[in-house]
């Protein structure tokens, strides 16, 4: 039985977060990991398995300041007490599987991409791998508040083949050795190729895009100083995670935007009457479902089939946070209709939920006229 070794770098800068200077990983306090020597292991869950990830010391001196850098090793370990904030870069990490068959390292050896034992053997090492990292990751971005790290994504096979995750310098970087790390080659189950999906959520259309009349109801309210509330604030961030495909925090988000616009709605409604206030005490006491059903189905301005999606999605939620459960990709169905019956709580010009890569479309003047009004 072989012992396989596999080393890999992800890179952790995030490109989409609005910070006033790029970082290139966490930030560390009078103090930087030094290498392999301080690193932290992992439960991979499987015996056979070992995982540790750590830091390199990357970087120079400039002047008086540590500077980061990829391509250089010039820490100088007098200046790193004497500095307030550091930079740590690319997680590097090392995965040791032990008691490996000759078959299954019979494709590594002949370079057999594509082979399905090299693909077989790629899952299990993706497995091992991202499950742990993530989590640890996860941790730094949330307990440690480093958000703008880069979380490490699961594989997709419908976005990019599994050698393509294993390779790319922004995934893995995944390098092997047979031979206690004497010599490394790339780790490449199959070509790596990516895959482009375009996914219309067909509950949506081409209207929930700024029309003229939404200029026109923006400036009416821009007049009236509008501020968007607290639900809207969340609702609009349910709807981001929901476009972005992060289901489970869509789910969660939504169930705390229709919690905080139900109070919203009805204060708002009571007018500050406090003994009203007072005699509905039990109202709030009631599960979600209960209290949600009758205020929305009285409104007129959400339709019955999005409360009862409503319903469910409150249902999804509580298996999320309880259960550990992951929705379904069909799960994104019944947020929309879940959201746009928060919608109706919401105070303010009418929500919109338009998705970020939407596609084109060219039509006639007359087409379009029929299709705004349901013809």
């Amino acid at each position: 039985m072989l012992t396989l070794l596999l080393k890999f770098k992800i890179n952790l800068e995030e490109y989409d977060v609005s910070t006033y200077s790029q970082h290139y990983g966490p930030l560390f306090h009078r103090w930087l990991p030094d290498g392999e020597k301080d690193a932290i292991v992992l439960d991979t869950g499987d015996p056979n398995a070992e995982l540790k990830v750590w830091f390199e010391r990357l970087g120079f001196k400039d002047k008086d300041f540590i500077e980061f850098d990829y391509t250089r090793r010039e820490v100088d370990p007098e200046t790193i007490p004497k500095q307030a904030i550091l930079e740590a870069g690319p997680l590097m990490g090392l995965l040791k599987i032990q008691a490996l068959s000759e078959e299954e390292s019979t494709p590594l050896r002949e370079n057999k991409v594509g082979d399905a034992r090299y693909v077989a053997l790629g899952k299990k090492v993706v497995r091992l791998i991202h499950v742990p990292v993530a989590r640890f990751l996860d941790v730094l971005r949330t307990n440690y508040g480093q958000y703008w790290i880069r979380g490490l994504e699961k594989w997709d096979s419908r976005k990019e083949s599994l050698g393509r995750y294993c390779s790319s310098s922004l995934k893995l970087n995944l390098e092997w050795s047979l031979d206690e790390g004497e010599t490394w080659a790339r780790f490449m189950p199959d070509e790596p190729t990516a895959r482009l999906t375009v996914t219309m959520r067909m509950d949506r259309s081409f209207r929930e895009y700024l029309t003229k009349d939404d200029w026109q109801q923006l400036a009416k309210v821009s007049r009236e100083a509008y501020e968007p509330s607290l639900a809207a604030f969340l609702l609009a961030q349910a709807h981001q995670f929901l476009d972005q495909g992060n289901l489970k925090h869509a789910l969660i988000e939504g169930v705390s935007a229709l919690e905080v616009a139900l109070e919203e709605f009805v204060r708002q409604k009571l007018d500050g009457d406090n003994s009203l206030a007072k005699s509905i005490q039990a109202f709030w006491q009631l599960p979600l479902p209960a209290r949600l059903i009758p205020v929305v189905s009285t409104l007129g301005t959400a339709r019955l089939e999005d409360v009862e999606l409503a319903a469910e999605a409150i249902d999804m939620r509580n298996k999320v946070v309880h259960d550990g459960w992951d929705p379904p990709e069909r799960a994104q169905h019944k947020l929309s209709g879940f959201l746009n019956t928060v919608a109706a709580l919401v105070a303010g010009p009418r929500f919109k939920f338009p998705i970020v890569n939407p596609g084109n479309k060219i039509m006639p003047l007359e087409e379009w006229e029929k299709q705004d009004h349901g013809c």
